[in-house]
């Protein structure tokens, strides 16, 4: 029995989840009565909630739906579209406790406080249209997929379900995101992170026993034997080693541009607890990925050896609809719009939050109570989520174009936000010159030439060799920053949480010699302690066997 395509279990599922969902955004009210409890719930959270409110954020239906699109084309090096993460997560561990001793409620209040008013203007309108296009991403690739889950992918009716789904999954996410604020977005990343890991490899068993498939071993000699270039980790077509390289840059200069990094790396109780959570919580996704790109495979399989037409933004619905049973399907589903749902809210919330803190506070009323201030941060978060809703549509028939623009958007000023961090003549002349440089790069590498054959190297090298040489231009040319600013501000992000006595020092005092690493040409990078060279070798020992697991399936 089905009902608008779909199964009557799937309805029940759906509407219990959904009835679930907006419950706890309502229950999650009672915390966010102040601008710090709306945006960052008032730094309660352990560990474990850290790691799956890490994971729900930068976890959502385009990753998967993202690598299965690019697995039915160029095979196994698809995993890099959620991999261009990967060998960034070891500074995740890094950037963690230096981003919780800012002492910020947002990343905007970073710019403010160390290049000006007019530098975090600047870093809102790129930060927001990033995040306006990632979210773009995520509600395009959940519509796609439940379309694909319900067989209206390749119907006459398609483009009338594709707005329909996605209207109904941009509603929800908006009103429980609106009453709950970060706080309902932790909660909920709680119950969607585990439903999110369910979802990575729940369907791979079926897929592995389809009679066109023939186990792993089957799905290894027909892609051998289709292309072998299918099979490789680093396809030139697609993504090659030096993409792969100049991703593994990129990726900490995107993190380094999260609006919601402010709270995934300080929402926890202590520096520890947003250390773990936004490594972690990352490293999950990291091994989740292995599972998408393997049902991929087998996807990709399935329509060679049955002549199948391939649809390629709805290959992940696809699939789910033709391997599961029914309230499989309903799990499924559930986890599909889980993942766009812990990934809306972060967005809706904390890119609202750049608005209200930063620019309605600062410009418009200095003034405003803390009730003023969550009223305008969920107002604003509406329209954010809407912008995206009209994005989606625009960018409908382009999903793994979506997901790299984002993670290059961010990547524009993260250049300028990492520079800030480690050089003290940086200033907001070079902040400029860095972010404008890198943004005339990117578009005119993207949109404008398109004459290499490894176009993706061109678009994520230049634009950073142009923000860096950008900003030591401008800011050598120009008057330095002030020394009292520069001083309270290394004090802030080397003194750690808990010991804020020492802010009171001079910074030689605070960050003597002998915990510096290297000071010269205006640098300011201190030594390593043992937790954080130790986590970060962690780390990339992990990262590393990710890479030797994929391997060893394609071999």
């Amino acid at each position: 029995m089905t009902f608008l395509g779909l199964h009557y279990a799937i309805w029940i599922v759906l509407i219990l989840y959904f009835a679930g969902m907006l419950l706890m955004g309502w229950w999650s009210k009672r915390g966010t009565h102040s601008q710090e409890g709306y945006l960052l719930g008032n730094r309660q959270f352990g560990s474990l909630m850290m790691i799956m409110h890490a994971f729900g954020a930068g976890t959502h239906p385009g990753n998967v739906a993202g690598v299965m699109s690019a697995a039915i084309v160029s095979g196994a090096s698809s995993i890099w579209v959620s991999w261009m993460w990967l060998f960034g997560t070891p500074f995740y561990w890094l950037i963690a406790p230096v981003i919780r001793r800012m002492r910020c409620l947002t990343m905007a209040d970073y710019f403010e406080e160390r290049f000006g008013k007019s530098a975090s203007v600047l870093y809102i309108i790129v930060a927001a249209v990033g995040m306006i296009v990632f979210l773009s991403g995520v509600l395009m690739a959940t519509t796609r997929t439940v379309q694909g889950m319900m067989g209206k992918s390749a119907t006459p009716d398609s483009e009338a379900w594709f707005f329909g789904i996605l209207f109904v999954s941009t509603a929800v996410f908006i009103i429980y995101s609106y009453w709950g604020g970060i706080i309902a977005a932790i909660r909920t990343d709680m119950i969607q992170g585990l439903m999110i890991i369910a979802l990575s490899f729940i369907a791979i068993p079926a897929a592995l026993r389809l009679q066109e498939v023939g186990g792993l071993t089957g799905m290894l000699s027909t892609l051998g034997a289709q292309d072998g270039d299918l099979l490789s980790l680093f396809d030139p077509k697609s993504f090659s080693l030096t993409t792969v390289l100049l991703l593994s840059i990129n990726a900490p200069l995107t993190a380094l541009a999260f609006p919601h990094l402010m709270s995934v790396c300080g929402a926890g109780r202590t520096e520890w607890e947003g250390r773990v959570g936004f490594t972690y919580g990352n490293i999950l996704k990291r091994v989740c990925t292995i599972g998408w790109c393997v049902l991929g495979l087998c996807w990709l399989v399935h329509l060679i050896n049955t002549g199948s037409e391939i649809q390629q933004d709805a290959a992940f619905g696809n699939s789910i609809r033709h391997l599961l049973p029914p309230v499989l399907q309903g799990v499924m589903l559930a986890c599909v719009m889980a993942a766009a749902m812990s990934s809306g809210d972060a967005v809706q919330v904390t890119v609202a939050g750049l608005f209200s803190q930063n620019i309605y506070r600062v410009f418009i009323n200095p003034k405003a109570n803390e009730n003023q201030l969550v009223r305008v941060t969920r107002i604003v978060g509406v329209f954010i989520a809407l912008l995206s809703l009209a994005g989606a549509i625009l960018m409908r028939h382009s999903l793994v174009k979506a997901i790299l623009d984002y993670f290059n958007i961010l990547s524009l000023v993260g250049i300028s936000t990492a520079m800030g961090l480690l050089w003290r003549r940086m200033n907001t002349t070079g902040m400029f010159c860095s972010t404008i440089a890198a943004v005339a790069t990117f578009v005119l590498t993207r949109y404008v030439i398109e004459c290499t054959k490894d176009i993706r190297a061109v678009t994520i090298g230049l634009p950073i060799l142009a923000g860096v040489a950008g900003g030591v231009v401008g800011s050598l040319l120009t008057k330095p920053p002030s020394a009292n600013v520069i001083e309270k501000f290394f004090k802030k992000i080397y003194v750690p949480i808990g010991s804020d006595k020492d802010l009171d020092l001079p910074l030689d005092e605070a960050v003597p010699a002998s915990k510096r690493w290297f000071t010269g040409g205006g640098l300011f990078i201190v030594k390593p302690s043992r937790q954080s060279w130790v986590g970060f070798v962690v780390t990339l020992a992990i990262c590393l066997a990710c890479v030797l697991v994929m391997l060893a399936i394609l071999i």
